[in-house]
């Protein structure tokens, strides 16, 4: 890299802006590497320009620009006593970039690698300040910095500016496309934390985008060609976390196109990790060769269109387009637009980065002069000697080329050329001698290793600012008089890593030692541990380590073998509390059922959707005579209950969710997925017309139809608004995982946002104000999970609002919780005033607008407007807009729900089942079917019935009528029976068909429909897989009761619904329990009984693991605070 303009450029910029010369750069090449400018203009004064302090009193104002690697060494290190700091940085974390090939594919979540930056400084008492905003100008003449926030819903002025006495600049770069034509629109880069999981979700896509019926195989191949652009050991590693993950789990997940996946590397040079040993890049040729991994070297990339790249070979000069699936571009790197103009400033206009070296050929007659004492026009060897180690120390290069040349000394530098030793050399001898050692000048690495050594030195530079002003310790100022205040930055190289796949990498270390195999991996392994930020990062690595050893496959072998096993599960905490759970191996009771007979044709069963009804009716579903397909926009399972501990923190998304092929594949061959959404049924024809939810999608057709013999519709709600104007635009929801991230990215921003130092008191109040409708036990659990997310951890982590933030609950109702024991509600409503929870129940919403949610109160009939900076809508359910369609197609137009029997069958359909939050069982009542029953009872058809002959249908009156048992229970009744001998008086034997109806007038009061809960849609799923597992034998054998209105009896039982309890958390580690029996439990004890119980519930044991180790997470560090 040519630097040689820099000093002689900036030199005259920094005479001329004298407040210019404190400003030190630390120039960030890529989230990992950076280098150093020292505005240290050499000139011919004895007054340094940046390395010596002002002796000033009052503390220095640093202003930081960047939280990367070189951003958080040098505030870790800094001794703040001194110093005023301000960080501005437009991620409010830290993230261990070395680790992002790792998350592109799964193996290491994103929230492990990432720290936020308010950990880092409130350590600090305060005295580091953070604002969450982008630079958008360095004014070195006025020493001064422009920022703006990019938070959305910003009100106020977005932009301020800092000021600064001492700047340090480590923004990192931005990817360098080389102006290669479509680049930006259709590729993936991987320099952040968010772009790793675009790279996730995107991988994900073309897999399922594969399956999707309708491709041809070509296309399908398309889908799945994966092209990494850059043969360096980000584009490397990449390459091998895609490989594995393809071969240890997609292709379990995706059997149908494992043969049809290709990796291929595209390479500019002659070989990939061309930085490294040439053994290590020859192994990894080889390594990826025999994985099947194509290389192409020696290709420059001319454009990538969204179906094709093409590249240009070097070496025969051919051109070749290839199809593609995804691209990754891995290659090259730039300076921001906010360096770039910096650069112009200080007149490097035309340097490709800001230039940081200088060379010792634009200094050797300034050297020579100084070690000249006597002026005589030579050089003695020892007056050389003088100088010799502050050469050695100024130009690094010096060193390198002794090395180079195997000289011991750098006196043998002056031999003449026949080696002879010389007593003295003339300036030019000198200059021939050193001619040749700015050729060992290497610009250093882009690696996170030089950018945390570059931070660490800067702070060790402040720190000893005063001291090192009064006693310079660095080398002597060969163009002034005088010497340096510090010595130059060295880097020391302590080796670099390629992980390679297969549980195998390459290490370079120090000494020119070369290590490869299994044994470097383990080693990568612990240095990566130990590099990051927190000690809790070494047990996430240490887990990532095990996993790569098929942890679960021999923890699921373990319970195969040992049956009762599969029914303990302890949660523990790091106190050495713990609590037991006694829990099926699975969330969803499992019914069994006999095989049907051989040879019978097997029935297709069409299921949308992939949440706890369907998920509960795939897993319990044991019949081979069907062939399931599985249809859902989504390509997982949801435990949906811990949504609220996803929105702040507590628990993680990931944590929560089951892909549903580790499902579906269980059942082998016979159930397929696809990830799509339906927008029609057409029943007539028995045929789902679906389309692909993809962003976009390669070949073949968008949309596509499923034929069926039974279909099953469980594809939940959404959220019912109401028609409340502005609640779609302007609150959010809290029904998907979506949703509950969005929240919690949205409630980080606002307490950055009320940080900012543009943003006044009130509109901080207004922002910090969360406003949460529906007292529901969702809502109630929000509030309650982010007053503990703002008083446990916000509250540390921005001391300067923390008494500003305000939690209101609206409630139309009487009270919060009103579906619970009055005491439950009671307790809720005085917990949340202890908490400052503000409970205004009795208001219902009516107006939603930017900035204020205005309510009607239903005691004073006025409306009330309250400014809010976030309003979470948890009120109501509604149908989804296919499913309206379908109820008209049925004839329930007037209908809120689709109706169903009590077989779930939809209402006018024997072939369709609705099951979970979209249907409603539309129970018969008894006074509609009263006639009938009296005449089934009636056997000798006298018109009379005595209670002999009641006797008879009693167990299939309660079990056709479930209002009936409600009712008996109301009236302490012990059956059916003796509600008749009430009706039927003293003196009477036998009943008339007007004192039965006088017997059962009041019974359907009790008639009341089931909740949308996951308890709900859960037991719906089991029973009809049971019904499915037993139809045939039903058939031959119906078990259900009477048929009053026809003959013979039903298939099936009814679907009864078992209530198992409900909780409401509360916070503070405390919560609120409904169990059967009328029992009430609140308390600590009762929230750890909900941790059981959740825990125990979990879909699979990866997930009761992840869900564990995060509340335990949750105990030791706090809740995440990071931004992503």
């Amino acid at each position: 890299m040519r630097t040689s303009s820099f000093f002689s450029k900036a030199s005259g910029f920094l005479r001329s802006h004298a407040s210019s010369s404190k400003l030190l750069v630390l120039l960030s090449l890529s989230s990992a590497g950076s280098f150093v400018a020292y505005s240290d203009s050499q000139a011919e004064t004895s007054t340094p320009n940046l390395d010596l302090a002002q002796k000033d009193p009052k503390k220095k104002r640093i202003v930081v620009l960047g939280t990367g690697w070189a951003g958080t060494s040098f505030l870790k290190d800094l001794d703040i006593s001194s110093c005023d700091v301000q960080v501005v940085s437009p991620r409010n974390y830290f993230a261990f970039t070395p680790l992002l090939p790792s998350v592109t594919c799964g193996t290491v979540e994103a929230r492990s690698i990432v720290e936020p930056v308010r950990n880092i400084v409130k350590k600090r008492n305060g005295e580091i300040r953070f604002w969450e905003a982008e630079c958008l100008k360095i004014d070195a003449a006025n020493n001064r910095v422009m920022c703006r926030s990019n938070i959305e819903n910003l009100v106020g002025n977005r932009e301020f500016s800092l000021e600064y006495d001492y700047l340090v600049v480590a923004v990192g770069a931005q990817v360098n496309t080389f102006n290669t034509p479509g680049v930006k629109e259709n590729c993936y880069f991987l320099k952040e934390v968010e772009d790793a999981q675009k790279i996730r979700a995107g991988v994900i896509d073309c897999f399922e985008k594969a399956v999707l019926p309708g491709l041809s195989e070509e296309e399908r191949r398309t889908n799945l060609h994966f092209v990494i652009v850059g043969g360096g050991p980000t584009g490397v590693e990449f390459a091998a976390e895609l490989h594995d993950f393809f071969q240890e789990d997609l292709v379990k997940l995706y059997p149908m196109v494992k043969d049809l996946v290709k990796i291929t590397m595209v390479q500019s040079g002659d070989h990939i990790l061309n930085m490294f040993d040439e053994r290590i890049s020859s192994f990894a040729e080889r390594k990826f060769q025999r994985d099947g991994i194509e290389v192409l070297t020696g290709c420059r990339v001319l454009d990538v269109s969204e179906k094709a790249i093409t590249m240009k070979n070097k070496a025969k000069g051919e051109t070749s387009s290839v199809p593609h699936g995804l691209v990754v571009w891995s290659t090259g790197v730039g300076p921001r637009p906010l360096v770039r103009d910096f650069m112009e400033q200080i007149g490097q206009r035309k340097q490709r980065i800001l230039a940081t070296d200088e060379w010792l050929r634009e200094d050797i007659s300034a050297i020579f002069k100084a070690a000249d004492k006597d002026n005589s026009g030579t050089l003695t060897v020892k007056e050389f000697q003088d100088v010799i180690e502050d050469i050695v120390i100024r130009y690094p290069q010096v060193d390198l080329y002794l090395k180079s040349k195997h000289l011991m000394d750098v006196t043998d530098l002056l031999r003449d050329p026949e080696g002879r030793e010389r007593d003295e050399v003339d300036i030019e001898g000198f200059k021939l001698a050193l001619s040749h050692v700015d050729s060992q000048m290497k610009s250093l690495p882009a690696t996170a290793q030089v950018a945390a050594q570059q931070g660490a030195y800067l702070s060790h530079c402040f720190n000893r600012m005063e001291q090192c002003a009064e006693n310079p310790e660095g080398p002597r100022r060969f163009r002034s008089t005088g010497r340096h205040a510090f010595r130059p930055f060295q880097y020391k190289h302590f080796g670099q890593f390629a992980p390679l796949g297969g549980e195998q990498a390459a290490a370079e270390l120090p000494g020119d030692w070369v290590s490869m195999g299994h044994s470097t991996q383990w080693l990568w392994y612990s240095v990566y541990a130990r590099k990051e930020t927190r000690r809790r990062r070494k047990k996430k690595k240490r887990r990532l380590a095990m996993s790569k050893f098929t942890f679960y496959e021999r923890i699921s072998r373990a319970f195969r073998d040992n049956p009762q096993l599969s029914r303990v599960l302890i949660v523990s905490t790091i106190s050495g509390g713990g609590l037991v759970a006694f829990s099926s191996a699975s969330p969803f009771p499992v019914a069994h059922a006999d095989s049907p007979a051989h040879g019978s044709p097997k029935k297709k069963v069409v299921v949308l959707g992939t949440g706890w009804a369907a998920t509960s009716f795939l897993k319990n579903l044991k019949s081979s005579s069907y062939e399931v397909e599985v249809v859902s926009p989504r390509n997982y399972f949801a435990f949906t209950p811990l949504l609220p501990s996803v929105t702040n923190g507590t628990v993680d998304a990931r944590s929560i969710v089951e892909p549903i092929r580790n499902i579906v594949n269980k059942r082998g061959p016979r159930c397929e997925f696809r990830e799509a959404e339906c927008y029609k049924i057409d029943a007539a024809k028995k045929k789902v017309y679906c389309k692909s939810t993809q962003v976009s999608n390669l070949g073949g057709k968008e949309e596509f139809s499923i034929d069926y013999d039974y279909l099953i519709i469980a594809v939940g709600a959404r959220s019912n608004t109401f028609n409340t104007p502005g609640v779609e635009e302007n609150c959010h929801f809290l029904k998907e995982v979506e949703d509950a991230q969005r929240i919690r990215r949205n409630v980080i921003d606002c307490f950055e946002r009320a940080s900012l130092p543009s943003v006044s008191d009130d509109e901080k109040r207004r922002i910090l104000h969360f406003v949460v409708v529906g007292g529901g036990p969702t809502g109630v659990e929000f509030a309650a999970e982010l007053h503990d997310f703002a008083i446990e951890d916000l509250a540390e982590l921005y001391p300067s609002v923390k008494d500003l933030v305000k939690i209101t609950l609206l409630e139309a109702g009487d009270h919060i919780l009103n579906m619970f024991d009055k005491r439950i509600t009671a307790f809720a409503e005085e917990k949340f005033q202890r908490d400052n929870i503000h409970v205004k129940t009795g208001s219902m919403v009516v107006k939603v607008s930017e900035k204020d949610i205005s309510t009607k109160e239903r005691s004073t009939g006025q409306t009330v407007s309250l400014p809010y900076g976030m309003v979470v809508w948890s009120t109501g359910i509604g149908t989804r807009p296919f499913v309206m369609e379908f109820m008209k197609q049925m004839g329930q137009t007037n209908r809120r729900v689709l109706a169903t029997d009590e077989w779930l069958r939809v209402e006018g359909s024997d072939s369709i089942y609705a099951v979970g939050d979209c249907a409603t069982i539309n129970q018969r009542k008894v006074m509609e079917d009263i006639a009938v029953i009296f005449d089934k009872a009636d056997k000798s058809k006298s018109g009379k019935l005595n209670i002999t002959d009641a006797k008879e249908v009693v167990t299939d009156i309660c079990e056709r009528y479930p209002q009936v048992e409600l009712y008996l229970k109301k009236k302490k009744m012990k059956n059916i029976v003796d509600l008749l001998k009430n009706a039927q008086g003293d003196g009477r034997k036998h009943l008339d068909i007007e004192v039965f109806k006088s017997a059962l007038g009041e019974v359907d009061s009790q008639m009341k429909n089931l909740p949308a809960t996951a308890q709900v849609a859960a037991q719906q799923g089991q029973y009809l897989a049971d019904c499915f597992n037993r139809m045939e034998e039903c058939e031959k054998n119906p078990e259900g009761p009477l048929r009053f209105r026809g003959s013979g009896r039903h298939r099936f039982h009814p679907f009864r619904y078992k209530h198992f309890g409900q909780f409401a958390p509360l916070g503070g580690e405390q919560a609120a329990a409904q169990l059967p029996g009328d029992w009430v439990s609140i308390g600590r004890s009762t929230q750890w009984l909900w941790y059981s119980v959740y825990a125990s519930k979990q879909v699979s044991w990866r997930t009761r693991f992840l869900v564990v180790t995060d509340w335990g997470k949750r105990f030791i560090f706090g809740r995440d605070s990071s931004g992503i």
